[in-house]
Protein backbone atom coordinates (compact mmCIF):
# COMPACT_ATOMS: atom_id res chain seq x y z
CA UNK A 1 0.00 0.00 0.00
CA UNK A 2 2.46 2.35 0.83
CA UNK A 3 4.92 1.47 -2.41
CA UNK A 4 1.22 2.58 -4.63
CA UNK A 5 0.61 5.79 -2.29
CA UNK A 6 4.94 6.54 -2.88
CA UNK A 7 4.26 5.59 -6.77
CA UNK A 8 1.36 7.87 -7.36
CA UNK A 9 2.64 10.73 -5.58
CA UNK A 10 5.70 10.47 -7.73
CA UNK A 11 3.41 11.02 -10.98
CA UNK A 12 1.23 13.31 -9.45
CA UNK A 13 4.53 15.69 -8.54
CA UNK A 14 6.10 14.79 -12.19
CA UNK A 15 2.58 16.12 -13.19
CA UNK A 16 3.30 19.39 -11.60
CA UNK A 17 6.36 19.91 -12.66
CA UNK A 18 5.44 19.21 -16.67
CA UNK A 19 2.59 21.74 -15.91
CA UNK A 20 4.87 24.36 -14.65
CA UNK A 21 7.63 23.76 -17.39
CA UNK A 22 6.26 24.78 -20.80
CA UNK A 23 9.33 24.48 -23.95
CA UNK A 24 9.77 27.66 -25.68
CA UNK A 25 9.43 28.00 -29.47
CA UNK A 26 13.05 27.93 -30.02
CA UNK A 27 13.56 24.86 -27.86
CA UNK A 28 10.77 22.74 -29.45
CA UNK A 29 11.82 23.67 -33.20
CA UNK A 30 15.32 22.91 -32.17
CA UNK A 31 14.14 19.40 -30.93
CA UNK A 32 12.07 18.63 -34.30
CA UNK A 33 15.29 19.64 -35.95
CA UNK A 34 17.55 16.99 -34.05
CA UNK A 35 15.02 14.41 -34.19
CA UNK A 36 14.88 14.71 -38.01
CA UNK A 37 18.29 14.39 -38.68
CA UNK A 38 18.03 10.50 -37.55
CA UNK A 39 21.76 9.41 -37.81
CA UNK A 40 24.49 10.25 -36.07
CA UNK A 41 28.16 9.70 -35.13
CA UNK A 42 29.61 9.64 -31.88
CA UNK A 43 33.05 10.42 -30.76
CA UNK A 44 34.60 9.06 -27.42
CA UNK A 45 38.49 10.83 -27.50
CA UNK A 46 40.60 12.24 -24.81
CA UNK A 47 44.34 11.26 -23.72
CA UNK A 48 43.13 7.45 -22.84
CA UNK A 49 43.55 6.98 -26.47
CA UNK A 50 47.33 7.08 -25.99
CA UNK A 51 46.56 4.11 -23.38
CA UNK A 52 44.96 2.52 -26.64
CA UNK A 53 42.50 0.36 -23.91
CA UNK A 54 39.38 1.70 -23.70
CA UNK A 55 37.95 5.30 -22.38
CA UNK A 56 38.15 3.32 -18.48
CA UNK A 57 41.27 2.35 -18.41
CA UNK A 58 42.34 4.62 -15.70
CA UNK A 59 39.86 3.39 -13.57
CA UNK A 60 39.77 0.06 -14.81
CA UNK A 61 43.36 -0.51 -13.26
CA UNK A 62 42.98 2.21 -10.74
CA UNK A 63 45.87 4.80 -11.87
CA UNK A 64 45.56 7.77 -9.52
CA UNK A 65 45.16 11.02 -11.28
CA UNK A 66 48.94 12.07 -11.04
CA UNK A 67 50.63 9.24 -12.74
CA UNK A 68 47.35 8.65 -15.37
CA UNK A 69 47.62 12.71 -15.92
CA UNK A 70 51.02 12.79 -16.81
CA UNK A 71 49.99 11.34 -20.13
CA UNK A 72 48.80 14.16 -21.28
CA UNK A 73 52.42 15.45 -21.98
CA UNK A 74 52.66 12.78 -24.19
CA UNK A 75 49.06 13.45 -26.44
CA UNK A 76 49.86 15.01 -29.77
CA UNK A 77 47.71 13.42 -32.23
CA UNK A 78 49.83 14.85 -35.14
CA UNK A 79 47.24 13.12 -37.90
CA UNK A 80 44.50 14.46 -36.35
CA UNK A 81 42.17 16.23 -39.46
CA UNK A 82 38.57 17.65 -38.49
CA UNK A 83 37.95 18.26 -42.11
CA UNK A 84 38.60 14.28 -42.65
CA UNK A 85 36.83 13.43 -39.71
CA UNK A 86 33.87 15.22 -41.33
CA UNK A 87 34.10 13.69 -44.52
CA UNK A 88 34.31 10.14 -43.89
CA UNK A 89 30.97 11.21 -41.13
CA UNK A 90 29.37 13.11 -44.03
CA UNK A 91 29.42 10.18 -46.34
CA UNK A 92 28.48 7.62 -44.01
CA UNK A 93 25.29 9.68 -44.55
CA UNK A 94 25.19 11.45 -40.64
CA UNK A 95 23.79 14.58 -39.91
CA UNK A 96 25.52 15.19 -36.93
CA UNK A 97 28.29 14.76 -34.40
CA UNK A 98 28.54 14.50 -30.65
CA UNK A 99 32.56 14.34 -29.02
CA UNK A 100 33.49 14.09 -25.89
CA UNK A 101 34.53 17.56 -25.04
CA UNK A 102 35.46 16.48 -21.64
CA UNK A 103 35.23 12.30 -20.05
CA UNK A 104 35.38 11.16 -17.22
CA UNK A 105 39.06 11.59 -16.51
CA UNK A 106 38.79 15.53 -16.78
CA UNK A 107 40.87 16.28 -19.63
CA UNK A 108 39.36 19.08 -22.13
CA UNK A 109 40.28 18.53 -25.47
CA UNK A 110 39.78 22.47 -25.99
CA UNK A 111 41.52 25.47 -24.38
CA UNK A 112 39.18 26.04 -21.28
CA UNK A 113 40.45 29.33 -19.16
CA UNK A 114 38.48 27.72 -15.92
CA UNK A 115 40.42 24.63 -14.79
CA UNK A 116 44.31 24.14 -13.48
CA UNK A 117 45.83 23.53 -16.71
CA UNK A 118 44.45 20.23 -17.14
CA UNK A 119 43.04 20.56 -20.98
CA UNK A 120 44.48 20.69 -24.57
CA UNK A 121 46.48 23.96 -24.51
CA UNK A 122 49.11 22.54 -22.13
CA UNK A 123 49.86 19.44 -24.43
CA UNK A 124 52.64 19.51 -27.00
CA UNK A 125 49.55 19.60 -29.45
CA UNK A 126 48.78 22.32 -28.16
CA UNK A 127 45.71 22.73 -31.35
CA UNK A 128 41.98 23.51 -30.16
CA UNK A 129 40.44 19.92 -31.52
CA UNK A 130 37.06 21.03 -31.03
CA UNK A 131 37.36 24.49 -31.98
CA UNK A 132 38.58 22.69 -35.52
CA UNK A 133 35.51 19.88 -35.53
CA UNK A 134 33.43 23.05 -35.20
CA UNK A 135 34.55 24.58 -38.21
CA UNK A 136 34.70 21.28 -40.44
CA UNK A 137 31.09 20.84 -39.45
CA UNK A 138 29.97 24.19 -40.24
CA UNK A 139 31.45 24.02 -43.63
CA UNK A 140 29.63 20.78 -44.36
CA UNK A 141 26.33 20.94 -42.99
CA UNK A 142 26.62 18.40 -39.73
CA UNK A 143 25.17 19.98 -36.32
CA UNK A 144 28.15 19.26 -33.69
CA UNK A 145 27.33 18.41 -29.76
CA UNK A 146 28.98 18.01 -27.05
CA UNK A 147 29.28 15.14 -23.91
CA UNK A 148 30.08 16.53 -20.83
CA UNK A 149 30.68 14.31 -18.20
CA UNK A 150 29.10 15.03 -15.00
CA UNK A 151 32.06 12.74 -13.19
CA UNK A 152 35.25 13.60 -13.18
CA UNK A 153 38.33 11.54 -11.79
CA UNK A 154 40.73 14.48 -11.36
CA UNK A 155 39.57 17.34 -9.50
CA UNK A 156 39.78 17.60 -5.82
CA UNK A 157 36.53 19.30 -5.22
CA UNK A 158 33.99 16.52 -6.97
CA UNK A 159 31.60 14.64 -4.48
CA UNK A 160 33.13 10.95 -5.01
CA UNK A 161 30.65 8.35 -6.06
CA UNK A 162 30.82 4.55 -6.14
CA UNK A 163 32.86 4.57 -9.46
CA UNK A 164 35.46 7.97 -9.06
CA UNK A 165 36.44 6.28 -5.27
CA UNK A 166 38.62 3.91 -6.86
CA UNK A 167 40.91 7.01 -8.88
CA UNK A 168 40.44 9.53 -5.85
CA UNK A 169 39.83 7.86 -2.58
CA UNK A 170 36.66 8.54 -0.69
CA UNK A 171 37.27 12.35 -1.08
CA UNK A 172 34.06 14.67 -0.43
CA UNK A 173 34.70 17.18 -2.40
CA UNK A 174 33.17 21.19 -2.82
CA UNK A 175 30.10 20.64 -5.25
CA UNK A 176 29.58 23.91 -5.00
CA UNK A 177 32.67 24.78 -6.20
CA UNK A 178 32.57 21.51 -8.83
CA UNK A 179 28.90 22.83 -10.20
CA UNK A 180 30.60 26.51 -10.30
CA UNK A 181 33.09 25.05 -12.39
CA UNK A 182 30.94 23.08 -14.97
CA UNK A 183 29.10 25.86 -15.23
CA UNK A 184 31.50 28.02 -16.93
CA UNK A 185 33.01 25.35 -18.58
CA UNK A 186 29.61 24.51 -20.40
CA UNK A 187 29.65 28.22 -20.84
CA UNK A 188 32.72 28.31 -22.90
CA UNK A 189 31.78 25.86 -24.68
CA UNK A 190 28.20 26.92 -25.67
CA UNK A 191 29.45 30.99 -26.52
CA UNK A 192 32.46 29.33 -28.42
CA UNK A 193 31.61 26.68 -30.68
CA UNK A 194 27.66 26.94 -30.86
CA UNK A 195 26.72 23.29 -30.27
CA UNK A 196 23.06 22.34 -30.86
CA UNK A 197 23.36 19.96 -27.42
CA UNK A 198 25.06 19.33 -24.18
CA UNK A 199 24.88 15.47 -23.84
CA UNK A 200 25.99 15.11 -19.69
CA UNK A 201 26.98 11.40 -18.80
CA UNK A 202 28.03 10.29 -15.29
CA UNK A 203 25.17 11.34 -12.79
CA UNK A 204 24.21 7.64 -12.11
CA UNK A 205 27.72 6.92 -9.87
CA UNK A 206 25.54 8.80 -7.39
CA UNK A 207 22.75 6.11 -7.20
CA UNK A 208 19.33 6.91 -5.79
CA UNK A 209 18.46 5.07 -2.94
CA UNK A 210 15.09 4.86 -0.77
CA UNK A 211 14.62 6.85 2.46
CA UNK A 212 11.37 5.59 3.52
CA UNK A 213 9.17 5.72 1.13
CA UNK A 214 11.69 8.83 -0.74
CA UNK A 215 14.30 7.99 -3.48
CA UNK A 216 16.60 10.44 -2.99
CA UNK A 217 20.30 10.77 -4.75
CA UNK A 218 23.46 10.65 -2.72
CA UNK A 219 24.14 13.84 -4.31
CA UNK A 220 22.08 16.84 -5.17
CA UNK A 221 22.95 17.95 -8.69
CA UNK A 222 21.20 21.21 -8.80
CA UNK A 223 19.82 20.19 -12.39
CA UNK A 224 17.34 23.02 -12.66
CA UNK A 225 20.03 25.29 -11.91
CA UNK A 226 22.37 23.81 -15.11
CA UNK A 227 19.62 23.29 -17.40
CA UNK A 228 17.86 26.78 -16.93
CA UNK A 229 21.60 28.03 -17.66
CA UNK A 230 22.13 25.88 -21.15
CA UNK A 231 18.50 26.96 -22.04
CA UNK A 232 18.82 30.86 -21.77
CA UNK A 233 21.82 30.11 -24.22
CA UNK A 234 19.34 28.49 -26.60
CA UNK A 235 20.59 25.16 -26.43
CA UNK A 236 19.19 21.81 -25.74
CA UNK A 237 20.10 19.71 -22.93
CA UNK A 238 20.46 15.45 -22.62
CA UNK A 239 21.14 13.15 -19.99
CA UNK A 240 22.58 9.71 -20.29
CA UNK A 241 21.18 9.40 -16.55
CA UNK A 242 19.61 5.41 -17.29
CA UNK A 243 16.36 6.54 -15.43
CA UNK A 244 13.01 8.49 -16.56
CA UNK A 245 13.49 11.87 -18.18
CA UNK A 246 13.00 15.11 -16.29
CA UNK A 247 10.85 17.74 -17.87
CA UNK A 248 13.95 20.24 -18.55
CA UNK A 249 15.58 17.33 -20.82
CA UNK A 250 14.74 17.76 -24.39
CA UNK A 251 16.21 14.07 -25.62
CA UNK A 252 15.49 11.03 -24.15
CA UNK A 253 19.07 8.58 -23.83
CA UNK A 254 19.17 5.03 -24.23
CA UNK A 255 22.63 3.91 -24.19
CA UNK A 256 23.47 0.58 -25.83
CA UNK A 257 19.88 -0.76 -26.05
CA UNK A 258 16.47 0.21 -28.16
CA UNK A 259 13.57 2.34 -26.73
CA UNK A 260 11.20 0.35 -24.59
CA UNK A 261 13.42 -3.28 -25.52
CA UNK A 262 14.56 -3.45 -21.86
CA UNK A 263 17.47 -5.73 -22.95
CA UNK A 264 19.74 -7.81 -20.60
CA UNK A 265 22.96 -5.96 -22.43
CA UNK A 266 21.30 -1.92 -22.03
CA UNK A 267 21.47 0.31 -19.36
CA UNK A 268 17.39 0.96 -20.34
CA UNK A 269 15.64 -0.97 -17.65
CA UNK A 270 14.48 1.88 -15.49
CA UNK A 271 13.54 4.12 -18.29
CA UNK A 272 9.71 4.43 -19.95
CA UNK A 273 9.79 6.10 -23.40
CA UNK A 274 8.93 9.89 -23.10
CA UNK A 275 6.71 10.12 -26.07
CA UNK A 276 6.85 14.19 -26.32
CA UNK A 277 10.46 14.59 -27.48
CA UNK A 278 13.18 13.32 -29.24
CA UNK A 279 14.86 9.74 -28.85
CA UNK A 280 18.40 9.02 -29.48
CA UNK A 281 20.48 5.08 -28.74
CA UNK A 282 23.83 5.37 -28.72
CA UNK A 283 25.98 2.41 -29.27
CA UNK A 284 29.37 1.32 -30.17
CA UNK A 285 31.14 0.16 -33.71
CA UNK A 286 34.08 -1.65 -31.96
CA UNK A 287 33.22 -4.12 -29.87
CA UNK A 288 32.58 -3.29 -26.02
CA UNK A 289 34.50 0.06 -25.90
CA UNK A 290 33.68 3.32 -26.87
CA UNK A 291 37.48 4.62 -26.92
CA UNK A 292 40.05 2.75 -28.99
CA UNK A 293 41.01 -0.26 -27.98
CA UNK A 294 44.33 -1.23 -30.19
CA UNK A 295 43.53 -4.99 -29.37
CA UNK A 296 40.10 -5.13 -30.03
CA UNK A 297 39.61 -6.48 -33.26
CA UNK A 298 35.57 -7.01 -33.87
CA UNK A 299 33.47 -4.17 -35.47
CA UNK A 300 30.34 -3.79 -36.52
CA UNK A 301 29.54 -4.54 -40.17
CA UNK A 302 27.90 -2.59 -42.51
CA UNK A 303 25.00 -4.75 -42.69
CA UNK A 304 24.48 -4.53 -38.76
CA UNK A 305 24.94 -0.47 -38.78
CA UNK A 306 22.16 0.08 -41.44
CA UNK A 307 19.90 -2.45 -39.16
CA UNK A 308 20.74 -0.20 -36.09
CA UNK A 309 19.58 3.06 -38.10
CA UNK A 310 16.52 0.85 -39.37
CA UNK A 311 15.83 -0.64 -36.04
CA UNK A 312 15.71 3.18 -34.20
CA UNK A 313 13.71 4.40 -37.14
CA UNK A 314 11.32 2.27 -36.65
CA UNK A 315 10.93 3.58 -32.89
CA UNK A 316 11.20 6.31 -33.50
CA UNK A 317 14.58 7.46 -32.31
CA UNK A 318 18.19 8.41 -34.11
CA UNK A 319 20.98 5.90 -33.80
CA UNK A 320 24.32 7.73 -32.61
CA UNK A 321 26.92 5.24 -33.84
CA UNK A 322 30.24 5.66 -31.87
CA UNK A 323 33.80 5.58 -33.41
CA UNK A 324 36.88 5.74 -31.18
CA UNK A 325 39.95 7.43 -33.23
CA UNK A 326 43.29 6.00 -32.02
CA UNK A 327 46.10 8.30 -30.17
CA UNK A 328 47.22 9.39 -33.52
CA UNK A 329 44.47 11.24 -33.97
CA UNK A 330 43.32 8.84 -37.07
CA UNK A 331 39.73 7.00 -37.31
CA UNK A 332 40.39 2.89 -37.38
CA UNK A 333 40.73 1.61 -40.74
CA UNK A 334 38.09 -0.43 -40.35
CA UNK A 335 35.59 1.72 -39.01
CA UNK A 336 36.10 3.93 -42.20
CA UNK A 337 35.54 1.05 -44.35
CA UNK A 338 31.91 -0.13 -42.84
CA UNK A 339 31.09 3.61 -42.63
CA UNK A 340 31.48 3.89 -46.37
CA UNK A 341 29.39 1.42 -46.88
CA UNK A 342 26.51 2.36 -44.65
CA UNK A 343 27.03 5.75 -46.66
CA UNK A 344 26.34 3.81 -50.07
CA UNK A 345 22.98 2.56 -48.22
CA UNK A 346 22.09 5.62 -46.96
CA UNK A 347 22.29 7.54 -50.07
CA UNK A 348 19.92 4.97 -51.62
CA UNK A 349 17.52 4.79 -49.04
CA UNK A 350 17.31 7.83 -46.97
CA UNK A 351 14.31 9.03 -47.92
CA UNK A 352 12.71 6.18 -45.63
CA UNK A 353 14.92 7.50 -42.69
CA UNK A 354 15.47 11.47 -42.37
CA UNK A 355 12.62 13.18 -41.17
CA UNK A 356 10.37 10.35 -40.84
CA UNK A 357 8.61 9.40 -37.76
CA UNK A 358 8.50 5.79 -36.15
CA UNK A 359 5.28 4.00 -37.05
CA UNK A 360 6.86 0.75 -35.16
CA UNK A 361 9.16 -2.51 -35.20
CA UNK A 362 7.89 -5.68 -35.28
CA UNK A 363 10.12 -9.19 -35.48
CA UNK A 364 8.77 -11.81 -38.15
CA UNK A 365 8.35 -15.78 -37.50
CA UNK A 366 11.20 -16.23 -39.70
CA UNK A 367 13.29 -14.38 -37.68
CA UNK A 368 13.37 -11.02 -39.91
CA UNK A 369 12.02 -7.55 -38.75
CA UNK A 370 9.75 -5.33 -40.22
CA UNK A 371 10.21 -1.31 -39.44
CA UNK A 372 7.93 0.92 -40.66
CA UNK A 373 8.48 5.06 -41.00
CA UNK A 374 6.18 7.83 -42.45
CA UNK A 375 6.60 10.66 -43.64
CA UNK A 376 3.21 12.59 -44.64
CA UNK A 377 0.99 10.24 -46.47
CA UNK A 378 3.84 8.15 -46.89
CA UNK A 379 4.46 4.97 -45.11
CA UNK A 380 7.90 3.15 -45.30
CA UNK A 381 8.58 -0.73 -45.17
CA UNK A 382 11.68 -1.54 -43.83
CA UNK A 383 13.04 -5.36 -43.98
CA UNK A 384 15.20 -6.26 -42.18
CA UNK A 385 17.51 -9.44 -42.71
CA UNK A 386 17.62 -12.32 -39.76
CA UNK A 387 20.69 -11.72 -37.72
CA UNK A 388 21.41 -8.65 -40.54
CA UNK A 389 22.75 -11.10 -42.65
CA UNK A 390 22.38 -8.58 -45.98
CA UNK A 391 20.93 -5.07 -45.77
CA UNK A 392 17.59 -4.19 -45.06
CA UNK A 393 15.06 -3.47 -48.24
CA UNK A 394 12.80 -0.62 -48.45
CA UNK A 395 9.08 -0.49 -50.16
CA UNK A 396 6.26 2.09 -49.84
CA UNK A 397 2.68 2.54 -49.06
CA UNK A 398 0.42 5.31 -49.53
Amino acid sequence: MKTTIAFTAALTAAFLLRADYAPEKWNLEARDKFAAQRFGIFIHWGIYANYAQGEWYQHNIAIDTETYGRMMDGFCPSKFDAKEWVRVFKDAGAKYVTITSRHHDGFSLWPTKVDDGYNIANTPFKRDILGELAKACDEAGLQLNFYYSLMDWHRKDYPAGNAAVKCLGAQKGDYESYKKFMIAQIGELIDNYHPGNIWFDGEWEHPKHKEGDVLKSTLDWDFDTIYDFIHSKKTLVANNNHQPIRPKEDIQLFERDLPGDNSDGGFSKDQPIAHDRPIEQCDVIQHGVWGYKINERKFRTPEEVCAMICRCAGKDSNLLMNIGPDGSGRLPAQAVKVMAEVGKWMRANGEAIYGTRGVGLVKNADGSETAKTKKGDVVYVITIPKDAKGFPTVKTSF
